[in-house]
Formats: C-alpha cells, structure tokens, sequence
C-alpha cells in the first residue's frame, strides 16, 4: 500500500488521531487500496474544525471504486469516531464528546 498526499497537506496529528489513521490505512491495505490523504490542518474548515486541532483528516474517494462499505469503515475506527461521507472525500474526526 502507498500513502498519498494531495499537494499541499501540512501538519501534524495529535497521538489519538494518529493511531486512528493507523487503523484506517490497515484496513485499506488488507483490501489492497492505497489511501489519499487530501487534508490535516491545512485548508479551510468549518469555524471550530477538529482539523486545526489535530483531531481530524480527510482522505480521497478510494479506486478503483468504493470496495469498502461506510458501515465496515465506522466499525473499524470506533465510536469515538465521527466518519462523513461529504461526496468527494471522507472525513473523519476524532470526537469521544459526541
């Protein structure tokens, strides 16, 4: 598996996020996708984001088609996780509050 980054991704991740990523890229990798990084703290987020905090990422749409069901990808990260579809990139923040 390859680790991708959209050209301009910057930042850091607080140690929690980190290991969810983990989770995340090992699950993709079992099913043979590479995962695309599009965001971490850079960008422009919604007023009080989690991605300024290090708690947040998005990644790419997987290819050659969405193999990996939303419901298999939630399980996977836990219930601490908040995971959105938003269309063309999946977000996914780590919010134990919620």
């Amino acid at each position: 598996m390859t680790v991708w980054y959209k050209q301009g991704v910057v930042g850091d991740l607080q140690p929690v996020t980190r290991k969810g990523l983990g989770r995340l890229a090992n699950l993709l990798n079992s099913i043979g996708e590479d995962l695309h990084i599009t965001s971490l703290r850079e960008g422009n987020h919604s007023n009080g984001s989690l991605h300024y905090e290090g708690l947040a990422f998005d990644i790419g749409r997987f290819t050659p088609s969405d193999r990996l069901p939303m419901k298999m990808i939630k399980q996977v990260m836990g219930s601490n996780w908040d995971v959105i579809d938003e269309g063309h990139h999946i977000h996914f923040e780590y919010d134990p509050d919620r």
